[in-house]
C-alpha cells in the first residue's frame, strides 16, 4: 500500500497544480472535456528569497589618507605614505528592506574587523606610559626603512541604501579600538630589524565618522571619513583619517 502511495502521491500534486478547463459538448450530451495544460517552465527554480532581511559577508581594501590639522612647531609631525598604507573592512553586513517586495531601499547594518594601517616616513610613533602623551621619533633611525601605525577596530555601520541598476548608501560608523602597534622595519649590518611596540599610544578608544558608496549591488566605491581625532588629546597631534577603497559582498 505504501509504494502505491509513494507513485500515486505526486500524480495528484501535479493534477491539483495543473490548469484545468472543462467544457460541455454543443449537442447537449453528458460528455465532458478535460485538459490538463501543465507546462514545467512555470516553475522556476532559485526564486528570490522573500525574506525582509538578509545576511552577507563584507570585504573592503583602500588607501588610507591622513591630515595633520596643525602644527604648533614643536612636535615633529611625519610625512605620511598613504598609497603604502592599506586599510581593510571584513566582516558581516545585515540588510532589511524598506517597504514592500519590490521596493530597492533598504537599511543595512553589520560588524567588521577595521584594520587602520599608517604609514610614514621614517617617523616611530612613541609614548609615555605616564603622561599618556605620544611623540614621533625620526631620530637614530639608520637602516630603517618602514614605520607603521597599526589600528584594529570593531565597526559598527549603519547606512541608508538604494539598490537596482545601481547601489548608492550614505550613513555612519562608530568603532572601538581593541588593539594598536607601533612597528619600525628595516636592514641593518648584522641583520634584519623589525620592532614591534604594541601599547595605547595614546589613541582614542572610539572613533566615529561617516561614510559612503557607489556603484553595482556586489562591488562599490565607498569612503570612510572619521569625525574625531585619532588621538585621545589634540596636542601634541590632531589627525583625521579617511579611507578611500573598493568594497565586494
Amino acid at each position: 500500500m505504501k509504494r502505491y502511495l509513494f507513485f500515486a502521491l505526486p500524480v495528484m500534486i501535479l493534477a491539483w497544480l495543473a490548469p484545468v478547463s472543462s467544457t460541455a459538448q454543443e449537442t447537449g450530451s453528458d460528455d465532458t472535456d478535460v485538459n490538463f495544460d501543465f507546462d514545467p517552465t512555470k516553475f522556476k527554480m532559485g526564486k528570490k528569497s522573500g525574506k525582509r532581511t538578509s545576511l552577507e559577508g563584507y570585504f573592503g581594501i583602500g588607501p588610507t589618507f591622513v591630515t595633520s590639522n596643525f602644527d604648533d612647531g614643536n612636535a615633529y609631525i611625519p610625512e605620511f605614505k598613504p598609497w603604502k598604507s592599506w586599510s581593510t573592512d571584513f566582516g558581516l553586513m545585515a540588510r532589511t528592506r524598506l517597504g514592500g517586495a519590490g521596493s530597492s531601499f533598504n537599511i543595512s547594518y553589520g560588524l567588521l574587523w577595521r584594520y587602520l594601517n599608517v604609514e610614514t616616513d621614517k617617523a616611530v610613533l612613541d609614548w609615555d606610559p605616564e603622561t599618556k602623551i605620544p611623540s614621533y621619533d625620526n631620530t637614530d633611525l639608520d637602516g630603517v626603512t618602514n614605520t607603521e601605525l597599526n589600528v584594529h577596530t570593531l565597526s559598527i555601520p549603519l547606512l541608508f541604501e538604494y539598490k537596482n541598476k545601481v547601489a548608492i548608501a550614505a550613513g555612519g560608523f562608530v568603532a572601538f579600538r581593541v588593539a594598536s602597534s607601533s612597528e619600525a622595519d628595516g636592514e641593518l649590518d648584522n641583520g634584519d630589524l623589525e620592532t614591534t611596540l604594541h601599547a595605547d599610544l595614546g589613541l582614542n578608544d572610539v572613533l566615529y565618522g561617516v561614510t559612503g558608496q557607489i556603484g553595482y549591488k556586489r562591488a562599490r566605491i565607498y569612503v570612510n571619513y572619521y569625525l574625531n581625532n585619532l588621538f585621545k588629546e589634540d596636542m601634541p597631534y590632531d589627525f583625521t583619517v579617511m579611507n578611500v577603497g573598493i568594497a565586494f559582498f
